[in-house]
């Protein structure tokens, strides 16, 4: 019964997104760049869940190889950074919530637990599809009396767990 409940995994890893775009380059007279080359924006989302409903979220162009060190530094010595806030989450069924609190608004993303895994994250709950994201200056998530809530498109990846014995 337990194995079958639904859960984010919390210590030993963390849950990576990365989301990739080309990106239409405007040609304008002080456009320096080069006839035929190709933008490519690339940045990753972090969560790492810890077992007291605590979330470390980042939103970053830094990959996980860079992010893993100083996430433990931030979980050992509590210093922030302006692209990671500690947030809250709470787990009901499938679905996952999170708020995070950034000094200029506040974030409210909902997940949904993928029981089976998909490509490259596999075993029990070790990915997450991204549903729905919003943001609000005041806070107010209510979607019929917030006056200040903007909902954002998300991507169509996935959240993938990654192993690390270090977190």
């Amino acid at each position: 019964m337990l194995y079958e409940r639904p859960r984010v995994k919390t210590g030993s890893g963390l849950y990576i997104m990365k989301y990739s775009e080309v990106v239409k380059i405007q040609r304008d007279m002080w456009t320096e760049i080069p006839v035929g080359a190709v933008l490519e924006n690339i940045y990753y989302r972090y969560m790492y869940f810890q077992e007291d409903s605590r979330v470390l979220y980042a939103l970053t162009h830094t990959p996980p190889h860079e992010m893993i060190p100083r996430i433990l530094r931030m979980k050992h010595t509590g210093e922030q950074t302006k692209s990671t806030v500690w947030g809250r989450y709470e787990v009901k069924g499938y679905d996952v919530t999170v708020w995070a609190s950034h000094p200029w608004h506040d974030v409210k993303m909902e997940m949904k637990l993928i029981p089976d895994g998909v490509d490259g994250a596999r075993g029990r709950f070790a990915a997450m599809s991204f549903e729905k994201h919003l943001s609000s200056g005041s806070g107010n998530f209510d979607e019929y009396w917030s006056n200040d809530l903007v909902e954002y498109k998300v991507p169509n990846e996935y959240f993938r767990f990654l192993r690390d014995w270090r977190l």
